[in-house]
Order: C-alpha cells, then sequence, then structure tokens
C-alpha cells in the first residue's frame, strides 16, 4: 500500500528531491527558456497522436476510430471515422496519410488517403499489424506484422508502391534512418536488433540478452539508435541500450522502475530517460519519479526529481542542458540540472499525451480538458 502520510513525505523529501550529479556550466542554461501556445483544437481523447518532423502537419486518432489532419496553423484539413483505426503516419509533406489498426486480427489493413482525405488505396497485409514508422521527409513508411512481414511503402500520393519481406521474428519496433537508406527494426521472440537496406537487404543483425521488446528510437544525425524496454508497474524493470550506427552497443542502464521514457538529442551527444521506482519505508512503498540525462558514453549528467515533482519526459534539448516535462498533473515545465525552471505553461486540464520534434521545439498535447494543444518552445 501506497504510502500517503504527508509528515513522513517532508521527511524523505530532504533525500530524495531534486538530486543533482554533475552540473551543466552556466552558459547552457538559458536554452529552451519559453512555452507557448501555438494553437488548440478541441478532439475526443485520442489513443494516437502524430507529427511531421518539421512540424507542418499534426493528425489524431481517437478511440471511435476518427482520424484528424491539421495544419501547422491548427486548422482541420480533413476528418474521417474509419473502422478499427488506431494509427496514422503522415507521409510525402502531407500528400499521403497511412491509417491501420495495430494489433487487431480482424483490421489487417493499411488504408493510404491523399492529403485532401480521398481514400486512394487499402491494402491488406499479412498478419496483425503491430508496429509502423515514416522515414523523416515523409518519402517512406513501414509497417511489421505478427507473421513475421515487414512491408515497407512508397507512399506516392497518386500510385503508392511497396515491397515486403520477413523478418527473424516479429517486428516490435521499427525506425527509419534519417537518410531513408537504412531500417532499424527490433524484433520480438529471436530479439534481434536488425538493420536492412530499403530494398530489405540485410545490413547487420546483433542479438539482444532478453527475450523482451525494446522501443526504438535513431538520433536525428543517424548516428545512434536508442532502446528502451519501459518496464511496468507489476514487474518494474528498465533497460535501455544505446548502439552505434554499425549496430556495436554503446552503453546498457538497467534501473528497477517502471513507466520509462527515453529521447536521444539530435547530435547523438545525450540521452533523457524518466521514470518511476518504489521507495521503501519501513512497511510502506512510495513512488519517487526522476528525469536523468546521461553522456554518450553512458554517464550520468544530471538527474532530479522527488515526492512532490514527478517529472515525465516529454522533450530533450539539442545541448542537454535542459528537459521538458509534464508533472502528472496541468503543468508542462523547462527545468535545468540546476533545478531551475525556466519556464512553466499550465494548460486546461490534465495532460494525458505528448509527443515532440527531435529538437524538441515543438510539442504536440491532449489534455483531459477535450483540447490538443501545439507548444512552440523557444530560446
Amino acid at each position: 500500500m501506497l504510502l500517503r502520510n504527508t509528515a513522513v513525505k517532508l521527511a524523505l523529501l530532504i533525500i530524495v528531491l531534486f538530486s543533482v550529479s554533475m552540473p551543466i556550466s552556466s552558459s547552457a542554461l538559458a536554452e529552451g527558456s519559453s512555452i507557448s501556445i501555438g494553437w488548440k483544437h478541441a478532439i475526443s481523447e485520442p489513443v494516437c497522436l502524430t507529427m511531421t518532423q518539421d512540424g507542418k502537419f499534426f493528425g489524431s486518432v481517437d478511440k471511435t476510430g476518427t482520424v484528424q489532419f491539421f495544419k501547422a496553423n491548427g486548422s482541420l484539413i480533413w476528418k474521417k471515422q474509419i473502422a478499427g483505426a488506431t494509427d496514422m503516419l503522415i507521409a510525402r509533406n502531407g500528400q499521403s496519410v497511412l491509417v491501420y489498426s495495430r494489433l487487431n486480427p480482424v483490421y489487417q489493413e493499411v488504408s493510404f488517403f491523399r492529403g485532401d482525405g480521398y481514400r486512394l488505396w487499402v491494402h491488406d497485409v499479412e498478419g496483425p499489424i503491430w508496429a509502423g514508422a515514416v522515414s523523416a521527409d515523409g518519402s517512406y513508411a513501414a509497417v511489421t506484422t505478427g507473421k513475421q512481414y515487414i512491408y515497407v511503402y512508397s507512399p506516392d500520393p497518386k500510385r503508392p508502391r511497396y515491397r515486403r519481406w520477413r523478418l527473424d521474428g516479429i517486428g516490435s519496433s521499427l525506425a527509419f534512418s534519417p537518410d531513408n537508406e537504412h531500417i532499424i527494426v527490433g524484433t520480438w521472440q529471436d530479439s534481434y536488433l536488425v538493420c536492412y537496406g530499403r530494398n530489405g537487404e540485410l545490413r547487420w543483425r546483433t542479438r539482444h540478452d532478453t527475450t523482451r521488446q525494446y522501443d526504438i528510437r535513431i538520433s536525428a544525425d543517424g548516428r545512434t539508435i536508442l532502446g528502451i524496454i519501459p518496464g511496468r508497474i507489476l514487474s518494474p524493470s528498465i533497460e535501455v541500450r544505446v548502439w552505434n550506427s554499425d549496430g556495436k552497443q554503446l552503453w546498457k542502464q538497467s534501473l528497477n522502475g517502471y513507466d520509462g521514457r527515453a529521447l536521444l538529442s539530435p547530435a547523438s551527444q545525450y540521452a533523457a530517460l524518466s521514470y518511476a521506482s518504489f521507495i521503501t519505508h519501513k512497511s510502506s512503498e512510495i513512488i519517487e519519479r526522476k528525469v536523468a540525462v546521461y553522456k554518450t558514453d553512458g554517464s550520468l549528467l544530471w538527474d532530479k526529481g522527488g515526492l512532490f515533482f514527478g517529472p515525465r519526459l516529454v522533450a530533450l534539448s539539442p545541448r542537454g542542458s535542459s528537459v521538458i516535462v509534464w508533472d502528472g498533473e496541468k503543468s508542462i515545465y523547462n527545468i535545468d540540472s540546476r533545478a531551475r525552471i525556466l519556464s512553466k505553461l499550465m494548460l486546461g486540464g490534465r495532460i494525458r499525451k505528448a509527443i515532440s520534434t527531435d529538437d524538441g521545439r515543438q510539442i504536440f498535447l491532449y489534455c483531459g480538458d477535450g483540447w490538443a494543444y501545439m507548444l512552440n518552445v523557444e530560446s
């Protein structure tokens, strides 16, 4: 049972609140100091939020399968209800939108829409869809299926094409390299991290020492790959690994926690992680949340968090000097390594979902007040 006694919390606060190691020099502390609302739009609670890396297009899918597609200024381009839809990918600079149902054996298809909302093609795939990704410039998209296939699409708004090949296991996560030439796939069951050329040629393969599933990200410069096993509250065990572009492991971090979220800085200099863990006091347990920033060699640069401030990672500044976090309630913060709040923004409802561009300068989130917000982060 979680500890609720305020007096005990205050005693523990001295130990755990805002722990910091190796602070960054003060010359970097003003980066990303302003958070402002660019626009907001009323939507139903989404199961998926997505945006292009250039921040020109945004999308959402709600629990009823309603898909909404927005321009950079927040104006609605089109809205449709698509049976079974849970996820969407925006490609070709907004000229093509792919919609699918994740982990659903009933809906094993990818629907292709033009930018104006016209449904161009419905492609039946073999097996339920496990994961999807789109290249940074939108030239290619891909999905993996439970039948151990990967489908790579050229989502031309007039004539989409695809090719497919078999994987060693089920592709539980995938990402394109920034140059569009490679696809990194994390597989489940056989537990490999595999790199393919865009046409299916094997580049390299490295085996994991676990059968669990990694969520994969690639840095904007393509030099590093991050994988995280986020952990669960009933089995708190987080694992973070970072590989170089040739599949060589650079470092690994294991934590006794859950709800892990991790990001890479665009130039591969830093990795950020937020997580929750239990602190035992006598016969009771209390939840502590922290955010931590690591260097490329895996050494801890700084971390902070505590009982009364539970950060959930949203974005990492390019130089690792600050992170954007939300507090589990209505507020979003930009904080630096010295526990200074560079800026704070309180929204109209509890934050439920949040994503950001690689450089952390645009954030797309949904709050419990029924609004989706696009935020700008400026120095």
